[in-house]
């Protein structure tokens, strides 16, 4: 990263550290662990981990699926979406049931009382949300939406290019 002199202007000059501390990107990462905070906080009092929220969204929207497809939608290791989906099946909120087609797979479904405490969550979620952003108009939070969705879609290509780099070197040597 190049440093940028700070420019003066009539009214006061600004220092670096004042000009990085405002900046784009460290106010977005602030940001991001104070919402993220907020949501972790949403989730657990209804007994989730945002992750685990992730997933009992996943199987709302998608229907059952394998372990192993939700540990690839997910980009978690089989060992980890274990011991997220190990207390939700305790808890009653999905059920795993071997594939018919294939014993050594599992099939992971929500069931009514997982969707019941997705519901819950999710709406705990919306009020954090709410509270988060209090401070914009529904016009400026829609164009923030719109803006963080151009930043995560650009961000998420990049990831992908990285990785398929990555991939092609591999099996060049």
């Amino acid at each position: 990263m190049a440093f940028r002199p700070t420019t003066h202007t009539s009214d006061s000059a600004r220092g670096l550290i004042e000009e990085r501390a405002t900046s784009e990107g460290l106010l977005l990462a602030l940001l991001g662990q104070q919402a993220m905070r907020r949501l972790r906080k949403a989730h657990t009092e209804h007994k989730l981990s945002p992750r685990q929220f992730h997933l009992l969204g996943l199987l709302h929207d998608r229907g059952a699926l394998t372990q192993r497809e939700l540990g690839t939608l997910m980009h978690v290791d089989a060992s980890i979406l274990v011991t997220l989906l190990n207390p939700l099946e305790a808890d009653g909120y999905l059920s795993r049931e071997r594939d018919a087609d294939d014993r050594r797979r599992h099939v992971v479904t929500i069931t009514r009382r997982g969707e019941q405490q997705l519901e819950r969550a999710a709406q705990a979620q919306c009020d954090a949300e709410d509270e988060l952003l209090a401070a914009l108009t529904k016009t400026q939070r829609a164009q923030l939406r719109r803006l963080l969705l151009i930043l995560r879609e650009q961000s998420t290509g990049e990831a992908d290019r990285v990785c398929t780099t990555a991939a092609d070197a591999s099996t060049r040597s």
